[in-house]
Parts: C-alpha cells; structure tokens; sequence
C-alpha cells in the first residue's frame, strides 16, 4: 500500500509539474497583440521610413539652428522605420542588445509599449516594456518615465536588468538618470544635456499621447551666441 501511495504520489507530482510548465511555457509563448498587429511588413514601409529618417535629419538641424522647433511621429512611421531598418538585414539591428531583434511600438493614450523578440525557433519569446513618460513641470530638460510593465511574453519580469540598461544607454547618450519608485513602479528622472550647466536647448513639450510622440522645445541661440563672444574677448 505504501509503495501505491509513493507511486501514485509521483505521478501527481509529475502532472504538476507538467501543468506549471506547461502553463509557464504557454505565457512564455504568448505575444502581446500589439506586437502581433505590427509584426508584418507594409508596401510603402520604404517610403514611411526614408521620410521618418530625413524628418529626424531635419529635427536635429533645427535644434541647432533654429530658435523653436519640433516635430511629431506616428507609431505607424516609427514601425514602418523599425521593420525597414531594425530587420534582419536592416543594417541597424546591430544597435539592439545582443539576442533582441524585430523591436516594435504602441502608442495608447499615454502609455507606450515596447517590445523586441528575444532569441530564435521555438524557445524565442517576446520581451515589452510598458511606460508612461512626461516633461516634468519646474524642472529644465527633465523627462519622467514609469515603468508599468517588464513582462516576457504574458510572464511578468523584474525590472532591476531593464533599469540598468535604460541608464547605461541613457548615459551614453548624455542623459543622466536617477529612480525612485512610485506606487510600486520604478519611475527615472532623465535629464538631457546633463554634462551642461546652463544648457542653451530647452525642451518645451515630450509627449505620447493619441498614437503620438510629440517633442518641442527652444534653442537659446542668442546667448550662445554671446558666450561664443565674450570668451573670445577674454
């Protein structure tokens, strides 16, 4: 008898745990639907994406030349962008980290959605991240973003690995940032210009919102200009 009850206590252990991973391998395996919905390839992606590049061009020209500028970009543009030059022969998927490819996005209200795949074959499974992002009030070039989300497939994930990353690629990118976390949510400071004391460019607006990402802001040429002057006269 105690030999059937070891047995049959086996067995059951055995279903357990075929149902947990199971389970676990079926959220591993489930792709967010928006990802799923951006995932193919559109005719005029080519044209979507050379136009996203010469605006970004442009955005970066102006920030440098003009007193005001901005720009606006779709999530449908941003996609066309990622799946023409964020492909497998897309010439940029060497930027992604190492094992991520086929990165795309979603703009819902004012929460934006991130996800890459991770891996290849069968064992792949989608990484995304949800955020909210806004400029904050009273403080000069600095962007708050809330993570709401780390998840692998439907597997939710923590999020210490993806904060590291954010700030090492942030600070490459000469922003710094700094987290603390709200309501449970890690949220980071991201100050831009962060190696300048009196930043000459200042942002006015970054926003996601309607399908959107939206950033504006002003180029205080005039007083580079005269700093330029006065240290020449010294």
């Amino acid at each position: 008898m105690r030999r059937r009850n070891a047995i049959l206590t086996i067995l059951l252990l055995l279903i357990t745990t075929g149902a947990v991973l199971g389970s676990l391998t079926a959220l591993l395996k489930s792709d967010p639907e928006f990802y799923t919905a951006t995932n193919g390839t559109v005719d005029d992606d080519t044209i979507t994406a050379t136009a996203v590049v010469t605006r970004f061009g442009d955005l970066k020209n102006d920030i440098r030349s003009k007193p005001e500028w901005g720009a606006t970009f779709t999530a449908e543009e941003l996609n066309a962008f990622l799946r023409e030059h964020l492909c497998t022969d897309g010439g940029l998927e060497s930027f992604l980290p190492q094992g991520l490819h086929s990165p795309r996005v979603a703009i819902t209200g004012d929460q934006i959605q991130i996800a890459a795949r991770y891996g290849e074959g069968f064992w792949s499974t989608v990484l995304s991240v949800e955020a909210r992002v806004w400029l904050v009030k009273g403080e000069a070039n600095v962007v708050a973003l809330e993570l709401l989300g780390v998840r692998a497939g439907w597997l939710p994930l923590g999020s210490q690995s993806i904060l590291d990353r954010i700030t090492e690629a942030a600070r490459d990118s000469n922003i710094a940032v700094s987290w603390y976390r709200h309501e449970g949510n890690p949220v980071g400071m991201c100050r831009f210009y962060a190696d300048q004391t009196h930043p000459t460019t200042q942002i006015a607006l970054f926003r996601a919102a309607d399908g959107k990402l939206t950033v504006k802001g002003r180029s205080l040429l005039d007083q580079a200009n005269n700093s330029l002057l006065n240290n020449g006269k010294n």
